[in-house]
């Protein structure tokens, strides 16, 4: 998710079983794995047209006549601890502004370039004045949300769209406890500072780990099973200072940690973002710029199931003895079991491994046959 340093901006952004035998594919169906712990996954968020999801928020930054984007709040009773078995309760906390999360195609947003990669938008609409705020992704099959730039006048409302050097991989497609991170973009925009306007680049860095899971409590909503995701963005900015020539001059780093809570068909149900500062914000800051607590959505329980594996290959080793076998991830599969037999007509699968990632080795003789399967689990 991606914030901007407050200086300039904040933006909140917040079947299954394949085989092979020699160069053929086979595809069928297994019964679903029960998972110890919660996994988010990207049935879990938002990302087809006409699904939306509400949130409360003190965040009221939403037109550029604003200086603050309201007063800071103590979330010492919110953040909680990292680790296992955890609670955490957002059914109180600040209305100042009620925001929508709309998703919807890239033409519906007017802008003056193009988000080339982008299938959808995450488009946030503040009750209070109707100012709007766009986010331009992509639901990445098997990897996960990419980000591609956003649309905000708040930044220069004379050039609002702001495309991404690079896609930003924010969430990846499985996401569960103790999991770990890094991504990087780079934009410029341009900023209005005593008069002038400033042309700027940011070099944004996130670096997000899973901490904690446990129970989060939600304003109308009941108590959900969930994740919490804490994420420190550094910012390194640059600066073309009007009449100095046109290099680009370091002026500084900036910090911002965030704190995601993830349920289940829910997405992001609450969302905390420190104070910004020069140095790394530590993990138990007190003192918060936004809270973000989701009170309604309409994504509904998913039915959608772990897809077969695609771009199965099988290749032999003849010196080592070994077989690879390596194909790419399928939407919704939390791991994957690799299953052999040596005699197709009996149905005698074994299990060879069990694996998050998309390769696996087998030792076998050159003399002898066998045959493979992979099989997505969810």
């Amino acid at each position: 998710m991606l914030n901007l340093p407050t200086t300039i901006i904040q933006f909140r952004l917040a079947k299954r079983l394949a085989w092979v035998v020699a160069l053929g594919l086979m595809v069928s169906m297994t019964p679903d794995r029960v998972q110890a712990q919660i996994t988010i996954t990207t049935k879990d968020m938002f990302s087809k047209e006409g699904q939306y999801y509400k949130m409360y928020s003190n965040f009221v930054k939403h037109s550029k006549s604003e200086e603050e984007a309201g007063e800071e709040v103590d979330v010492t009773d919110y953040i909680g601890d990292e680790g296992e078995d955890q609670v955490w309760d957002f059914r109180d906390g600040p209305e100042d502004e009620e925001i929508r999360f709309d998703y919807v195609k890239p033409s519906e947003i007017d802008t003056d370039v193009e988000f080339e990669g982008a299938t959808i938008v995450e488009r946030a609409t503040f009750k209070s004045t109707d100012a709007q705020k766009s986010l331009f992704l992509d639901m990445k099959k098997g990897v996960g949300r990419f980000v591609y730039g956003f649309h905000d006048p708040v930044v220069y409302e004379a050039k609002p769209s702001v495309v991404f050097s690079g896609r930003l991989l924010d969430f990846p497609a499985v996401i569960q406890y103790e999991d770990e991170w890094d991504s990087s973009t780079s934009f410029e925009i341009e900023v209005e500072s005593l008069n002038l306007i400033v042309p700027t680049k940011l070099v944004y860095e996130s670096s997000m780990r899973v901490d904690a899971h446990g129970i989060v409590m939600l304003p109308e909503q009941g108590f959900h099973d969930c994740l919490r995701i804490n994420e420190l963005v550094k910012y390194d900015q640059f600066v073309k200072i009007p009449g100095l020539g046109d290099d680009w001059m370091n002026a500084g780093s900036a910090y911002v940690r965030n704190y995601y809570w993830l349920a289940k068909d829910m997405g992001i149900v609450a969302q905390i973002t420190s104070t910004q500062d020069t140095a790394p914000i530590p993990d138990d800051f007190t003192a918060a710029t936004a809270i973000w607590r989701q009170f309604e959505n309409n994504h509904g329980t998913s039915d959608e199931t772990a897809e077969p594996v695609e771009g199965l290959e099988i290749t032999f080793d003849p010196k080592g003895n070994r077989v690879l076998l390596n194909w790419k991830k399928a939407e919704n599969a939390v791991a994957y079991m690799v299953q052999y037999t040596d005699n197709l007509g009996a149905n005698n699968w074994k299990d060879l491994k069990e694996t998050s990632g998309n390769f696996a080795l087998d030792s076998i003789s050159s003399e002898k046959q066998r045959f493979y399967r992979i099989v997505s689990l969810e």
